[in-house]
């Protein structure tokens, strides 16, 4: 099983986004009422969403098919 190295600054700029993101949304009323942010839910999300990715990332790592994932999408260039 192969354990793919993260890197760490990759890591906080994607859960950056996302925090940033769903603080936009929640403060615009699409998740709640208009003004309001949870915060115990970006914190989770922000402690989880780390873990869930990497895990994504081992699983997909030791997948055979994943490696040739570029050759099985066509992109017109």
């Amino acid at each position: 099983m192969r354990l793919p190295s993260p890197s760490y600054r990759e890591y906080v700029e994607f859960v950056a986004t996302v925090l940033v993101t769903i603080v936009v949304l929640q403060y615009a009323g699409i998740f709640g009422p208009s003004g309001d942010i949870d915060i115990t839910y970006l914190v989770v999300t922000g402690l989880s969403l780390p873990v869930i990715t990497y895990l994504l990332t081992v699983a997909c790592a030791n997948v055979s098919w994943a490696s040739q994932w570029d050759r099985m999408v066509q992109s017109e260039e």
